[in-house]
């Protein structure tokens, strides 16, 4: 084998438990913002219907 390859092999190999707790770190956060959001989404959906609530309800009364 490549004395290089060995190299970038010995380092990749050793450092794996890293570049696994980045990504790990990665997703988490990807779903965390993945879930506010919709969470989020969810209030505003809410509001909506109060407020088209509220307009049918002006709309009658006129």
């Amino acid at each position: 084998m490549d004395p290089t390859l060995k190299e970038v092999y010995s380092l990749v190999l050793t450092q794996w438990p890293l570049v696994a707790a980045a990504y790990a770190l990665l997703w988490v956060g990807l779903m965390a913002y993945i879930g506010f959001a919709l969470k989020r989404m969810n209030g505003l959906g809410k509001q909506v219907e109060v407020l088209e609530a509220a307009l049918a309800r002006r709309g009658k009364a006129e």
